[in-house]
């Protein structure tokens, strides 16, 4: 008996396509519901791949899951190369590839670039939105690149009327590159200003964010006053650190997964001090969301999200686009045959 031949027909999604289709009040619930699904094991997540390219300075990665209930399988292929920039390409690249679980066709192809901003931007809005303090008055970024804009997004979502600082770790003096990142922000309607010496920034924060790839601590504990939250969003790579272990230690933290926080993120040093152990099995923001785990206690008491970045993040937001563009007819369509 002859078998027909279906045709693999796949959708590419550009970053244009994918700036059309998604919005952040649309990408938060789906990032929060990946979040539930990690606390409720109801998702895979397999192991990740973060390796050094030394020949570039780079570093390689993949991130995949499974999620059954909503039938998504499929990977995140990304890394960053911190010479691109000079080349005129953004340091950050990825590409993300869903796949059919029942029969492993390939069902979208997706700018990577495009998917990781907004859905680390839904990451920051959940840390925002269930561990800062409501009355917080002003908002702290460290660090000017893409990462940094991601996080300007979701401070602007959640409180539209705070104070918005910018530090750059690599700056003159004269904060050239604090200024024209806040110029760029005010192109896309969003007013910050530098902050000016960082640890006087720090100071009369009541929310930190930061988004650098630092590799040793950039704001000392002592900087931090009562009630400060922290969204830690730089630390994803074994070696990698923006805070000091201090401030984890004296900190209610909270992580998108403990066994990558433990290895990739902030808690990694606070693992191979022993302030942590893997016994701890730090709460999860899915946990926190659902109630399992606590929120702050009161409004002195410091928090920070360890976010390293979950892989059923990507799926959430790289699903929704894809069903989104099936309705618009955006994309695309290649046959792979």
């Amino acid at each position: 008996m002859q078998v027909m031949q279906v045709q693999r027909g796949v959708r590419v999604l550009s970053g244009t396509d994918l700036r059309q289709l998604l919005i952040l009040n649309d990408v938060v619930p789906a990032v929060e519901s990946a979040y539930l699904a990690t606390a409720g094991q109801r998702a895979v997540m397999y192991p990740v791949i973060r390796e050094p390219l030394p020949e570039s300075g780079g570093v390689f990665g993949i991130k995949s899951g499974y999620w059954p209930d909503r039938g998504s399988l499929g990977l995140k292929v990304a890394g960053y190369w911190p010479r691109n920039r000079a080349r005129g390409l953004e340091n950050h690249q990825a590409m993300v590839v869903l796949v059919d679980p029942g029969t492993g066709v390939p069902q979208a192809i997706i700018d990577g670039n495009a998917i990781t901003a907004i859905r680390t931007s839904a990451a920051g809005a959940v840390g925002l939105r269930h561990l800062a303090r409501a009355d917080a008055q002003t908002a702290l970024i460290v660090g000017t690149g893409v990462q940094a804009e991601a996080q300007v997004r979701p401070v602007d979502w959640w409180r539209p009327d705070i104070e918005l600082l910018a530090f750059e770790p690599l700056d003159s003096g004269d904060h050239a590159m604090a200024r024209a990142f806040c110029d760029r922000l005010a192109d896309l309607g969003i007013t910050r200003r530098p902050s000016g010496p960082i640890e006087a920034a720090a100071r009369k924060s009541g929310v930190v964010i930061t988004t650098t790839p630092a590799t040793q601590p950039l704001l000392r504990s002592d900087w931090l006053g009562p009630g400060v939250h922290i969204n830690a969003m730089g630390a994803d790579t074994a070696g990698k650190q923006e805070h000091e272990i201090a401030t984890l230690r004296d900190s209610l933290v909270v992580v998108d997964d403990w066994a990558q926080a433990s290895r990739l993120g902030e808690c990694q040093h606070a693992v191979r001090a022993g302030i942590f152990s893997d016994e701890d099995h730090l709460s999860s923001i899915g946990e926190v969301i659902t109630g399992q785990a606590p929120r702050r206690s009161d409004d002195l008491q410091l928090t920070l999200f360890d976010a390293t970045g979950l892989a059923l993040q990507d799926l959430a937001a790289a699903e929704l686009a894809t069903r989104l563009a099936t309705e618009r007819g955006h994309g695309q369509i290649i046959q792979l045959d």
